[in-house]
């Protein structure tokens, strides 16, 4: 039988659709499928193999830190192998499956949703749930989920939610191939849940952020009474968040209330984990943010402040300092950071205020949007933070009430003040390009790059600077990546001939490590030629050197003549000339209009495996009034000129960065470059000798 009802017409499709992906078009967009060299973005949720795209929806992507992996969760029936066929009278909806992005290798992870066979008593009458939520480990080995599914392992007999991780290099059925991870403290005895079970109780993980690098540790929350870590009997409240380390066999409450006269951790469950946002873990391990009530059980609160015990709160908790690590709030109306605000000072929380015990927002980070589905995301050490909220920037209270962007430090010594810095503002009134929300957060694990979803198409607030070309009418919600260091923000999702996207992108996109691609689930049915499931897929956008016109120089032949590009006509503008030179150098010749610093940065697919890595950077100060003019000598660092003289010529891209000295203006731009041991003409002229 057919899995899922699929007809030969389907598969034909598919067929035809994965065809278009393996023949290489010309492309134009700097994020798109860079495997295929094409625009748009790489299908992953598809079986290569087969040539089949999947016949359900895939409705999330976690890619690996390293750029090579990515764990879906998908509603497809056509991914399972010939010998791997549906129980009994009973369908499987999908899973987890892991997608190698070098090989194009599809593998099954663990089995998804559990249904009634068609034609049966109850047909379609769902049994029980599968696994869903997946997180990866840095180099893909492990993939962490939540299955109701029992017996993983010999002594999980129950039939609640519970988390598991498995490694990819066992196979499915041999010992070590799953491990339960909602398991009690000392060992690895199951959890016990009241009511025992029901498979929408037990335990569940944030999709794309649970597993540490290492995947030895996995943080969750539980969401019916348990016995967590090693009580008696199930009676631990819900809603709480636990820390499992694999390795010592461990499991930490990390919810724990505080006595408020020492200031000390108790030991006692404070719960209060929401629902969808209880638990992220930082890439070391070391840090716990999420998202949850209880906050003044848990956490210093200032006098005049009224908690609320059912509002929530943004949390975080360095676990790695130890059993006594503090929780500490990431931002809010009351700042309890500031050493200058008196402990026992009572506060009168005006919204436009300002003092040592006012916070960095105008009020409350949950008072008028909801984040009970927002979670913070974290950088691999776990210190910086960004996240969503409704709320103003202290004193600023006339702003929209939808979701924005905003980033802190959580670093011992700053102030919630000094450490947040707001990203993105929402207009007031009913402007449909300025005034959407935000709707979603990840962050690459060096903690510089954001990836972003949002039916805005202009950004008001100037902390960001918009590059390449905005959507000209708001539509589909988009994928956009941040550049905190850069201060840039750049859509990266793109038809598959460079044009708008027509669907939405789904919240929770996932990104590598180094920023560069970035994987994602959409509706969207051109983001590559020959889309015909009509369902939600799986994609990965990856940031290429390309071509974009004639740029370079005469003698580079067919790359045309040089050229220059100027951006941000309402700021400051700068010029681009690329010249090669013999023996590998590249001389860039900046045009800017003031003073200021200039840098330079090459990226380029180079290296084993080959991927998008900086080849070369360098930088420069223009000093005199008015516009100027610098050049710029760019060559490969030393571990890639090697590969130069092996290839000959390596193409990339190089990205220049302005900052004017006075008021800090900044503009940037790029163009594609390339690298030569000789250039065109010489190499011909000592061809004829």
């Amino acid at each position: 039988m057919m899995r899922g009802g699929s007809s030969i017409i389907a598969i034909a499709c598919s067929l035809v659709a994965l065809t278009w992906l393996l023949t290489p078009i010309p492309a134009v967009a700097s994020w798109g499928n860079a495997t295929d060299g094409v625009d748009g973005a790489q299908l992953i949720s598809a079986d290569y193999n087969r040539l089949e795209q999947g016949d359900d929806s895939t409705i999330f992507a976690a890619i690996s830190a390293d750029g090579r992996y990515v764990a879906l969760q998908t509603g497809a029936r056509n991914f399972f192998a010939d010998n791997d066929p549906d129980p009994p009278g009973q369908y499987r909806a999908g899973g987890v499956f892991r997608f190698d992005l070098q090989t194009r290798a599809l593998q099954k992870v663990a089995d998804g949703n559990l249904f009634a066979e068609e034609g049966v008593v109850e047909s379609n009458e769902f049994l029980r749930r599968g696994a869903s939520n997946p997180s990866i480990s840095a180099d893909g080995r492990y993939v962490a989920f939540a299955t109701a599914e029992p017996l993983l392992v010999p002594d999980d007999t129950n039939e609640n939610v519970d988390i598991y991780v498995r490694d990819m290099a066992i196979p499915i059925g041999e010992p070590g191939a799953f491990d339960l991870v909602s398991a009690r403290d000392g060992g690895n005895a199951p959890a016990s849940y009241v009511p025992p079970g029901g498979s929408e109780l037990g335990t569940d993980i944030v999709a794309g952020a649970a597993i540490s690098a290492d995947g030895q540790k996995v943080v969750f929350r539980t969401d019916t009474p348990s016995d967590l870590p090693a009580t008696g009997s199930a009676d631990v409240p819900v809603g709480q968040v636990f820390l499992r380390d694999r390795a010592a066999d461990t499991t930490t409450l990390i919810t724990e209330k505080r006595d408020p006269q020492s200031g000390a951790m108790t030991g006692e469950p404070a719960g209060g984990a929401a629902g969808s946002a209880g638990g992220v873990l930082s890439a070391d391990g070391t840090t716990v943010a999420w998202t949850g009530a209880n906050a003044d059980d848990q956490t210093r609160f200032l006098g005049g402040e009224n908690p609320g015990s059912d509002v929530l709160y943004y949390l975080w908790r360095r676990v790695a300092d130890g059993p006594d690590a503090p929780t500490r709030r990431i931002t809010g109306i009351a700042d309890p950071d500031d050493l200058a605000c008196p402990p026992d000072a009572e506060t009168f929380f005006a919204q436009t205020a300002t003092g040592p015990c006012f916070g960095p927002l105008t009020s409350q980070e949950a008072t008028r949007a909801d984040i009970s589905s927002q979670a913070p995301a974290l950088s691999g050490d776990g210190y910086t933070v960004a996240f969503l909220t409704g709320e103003g920037p202290r004193p600023n209270a006339a702003t929209g009430p939808g979701l924005d962007l905003f980033m802190t430090e959580m670093t011992p010594g700053l102030t919630r003040k000094q450490a947040t810095v707001e990203l993105t503002r929402e207009t007031v009134g009913n402007q449909t390009d300025t005034g959407p929300p935000l709707s979603s957060v990840s962050m690459s694990s060096d903690g510089r790059y954001l990836a972003v979803t949002t039916v805005r198409t202009r950004f008001a607030l100037p902390a960001l600077q918009l590059i390449g070309e905005p959507r000209p009418v708001p539509g589909p919600r988009e994928l956009y990546v941040v550049d905190l260091e850069e201060r840039t923000l750049e859509r990266v999702t793109h038809s598959n001939s460079g044009g708008d996207i027509d669907a939405s992108v789904l919240d929770g996109p996932t990104i590598s490590a180094d920023g560069e691609q970035v994987a994602f689930a959409s509706f969207a049915g051109n983001l590559f030629r020959g889309d015909a499931n009509q369902r939600a897929d799986a994609f990965v956008v990856e940031q290429r050197p390309d071509p974009e016109g004639g740029l370079l120089n005469a003698g580079l032949g067919r790359l045309g003549p040089a050229g220059t590009i100027e951006v941000d006509r309402d700021g400051p503008q700068i010029g681009i000339r690329v010249t090669s030179r013999d023996g590998g150098v590249v001389v860039v010749t900046i045009s800017v209009p003031a003073a200021g610093g200039v840098r330079a940065t090459v990226k380029a697919r180079a290296g084993n495996p080959r991927k998008l890595r900086t080849l070369a950077t360098a930088s420069g100060r223009a000093r005199g009034v008015g516009r100027s003019k610098i050049l710029l000598s760019l060559r490969p660092v030393r571990r890639y000129r090697g590969e130069l003289r092996r290839r000959g010529e390596i193409r990339g891209r190089v990205t220049v960065s302005f900052v004017a000295s006075r008021g800090g203006r900044r503009a940037s731009a790029s163009r594609p470059i390339l690298f030569q041991q000789t250039v065109a003409g010489q190499r011909s002229k000592k061809a004829r000798k």
